[in-house]
């Protein structure tokens, strides 16, 4: 891998570092900056984004060290007209139309019987295009916070009615390690794809893929992103971009697994239903608790979790977990609801 690779050569060099950072490889000597003689970071990190754009099937890839936050403002900019988004959007919406000086037209699809925002049908979509006909791009969430995934077809309709079609896949960076495993990602169908690799894939914090996959999005979006973005970009993160991808798809095997152990979870704790398997929601309503009441029993358990709501409390999984790990959860839950009835 190209970026691992050139910074580890410089690493081994043991160089007199008379250039930035300040702390001069204290703080980890991983973290470097661009070197004077060109050797770093020259071609390197345009190679290793092309690299993982053909992982996740899209026409071109950039990597963000300013989180997806970064991608979805540089979409709406780049749009260069007003947005239609669904309730419950990232405010990172709100905060690029603002940017943008244009119109954000937020559409409410209502609320399902588990209490939740309903997730974005063709109607819902054609509904919204036909109150806002002058909006440019439609931005929709797929995945969202509890796994749930729109259908192929609500994309085909946007674009059928002549707008851009962006997807805030903030949450499914992880879908393209297997396809028999995960449901399907915008990533490669949607004009504009942001994906958080922090999210779900080993990587750190702050760092996502931002997929372009419309020809005349690519050159706006290139400058939208040197407009917002740094000069001086965290190679460590860019370095970690790399890696989590190509760790993801060659590890299609701890995914199988991963799943397996998950769905025992689910046999053992109620939950909400969800496109991504990895994806946890546990039905707090049906233990007799409420969402908040629950995660106070499991933070005093030393456990936390990623969303709570009235009725759901929200667990990210990934491959890191182990078998022993979803049975202590379930344990813990099993015994704060018990603790409760008593």
């Amino acid at each position: 891998m190209s970026i691992v690779k050139k910074i580890t050569e410089y690493v081994a060099l043991n160089p007199s570092r008379f250039h930035t950072p300040g702390h001069k490889g204290t703080l980890h000597p991983f973290d470097i900056t661009e070197l004077v003689d060109d050797s770093f970071p020259a071609q390197v990190v345009e190679v290793a984004e092309k690299e993982v754009a053909s992982l996740y099937g899209a026409k071109h890839l950039r990597f963000l060290t300013g989180g997806s936050s970064i991608g979805i403002k540089a979409a709406i900019l780049a749009a260069a007209g007003d947005v239609i988004a669904f309730k419950g959007h990232h405010q990172a919406l709100s905060e690029g139309a603002s940017l943008a000086k244009v119109n954000l037209y937020t559409h409410d699809t209502g609320y399902s019987i588990e209490g939740l925002p309903k997730v974005v049908t063709v109607q819902e979509v054609t509904l919204a295009i036909a109150n806002n006909p002058t909006a440019k791009a439609v931005y929709i969430e797929s995945p969202d916070y509890w796994g749930r995934v729109v259908s192929k077809d609500v994309g085909e309709a946007i674009r059928a009615a002549g707008k851009f079609f962006f997807c805030d896949a903030a949450h499914g960076a992880h879908f393209m390690a297997d396809t028999k495993v995960f449901p399907h990602c915008f990533a490669s169908l949607a004009d504009v794809c942001n994906l958080s690799a922090h999210k779900t894939l080993n990587a750190y914090t702050q760092t996502a893929y931002l997929c372009v996959n419309h020809q005349a999005l690519i050159a706006p979006i290139t400058t939208a992103l040197k407009n917002l973005g740094t000069t001086s970009p965290n190679y460590m993160l860019l370095a970690s971009l790399e890696s989590a991808a190509h760790e993801a798809k060659h590890n299609a095997l701890a995914y199988k697994r991963l799943k397996e152990d998950i769905l025992h979870f689910k046999k053992c704790v109620p939950c909400l239903a969800a496109d991504d398997c990895t994806r946890i929601s546990v039905d707090a309503v049906a233990l007799g608790l409420s969402g908040q009441a629950l995660n106070a029993k499991l933070v005093a358990k030393n456990i936390f979790a990623e969303k709570v709501g009235d009725r759901y409390v929200t667990f990210i999984a990934t491959v890191h977990e182990k078998f022993a790990d979803f049975e202590a959860l379930a344990q813990a839950i099993k015994t704060s609801a018990s603790i409760n009835k008593n």
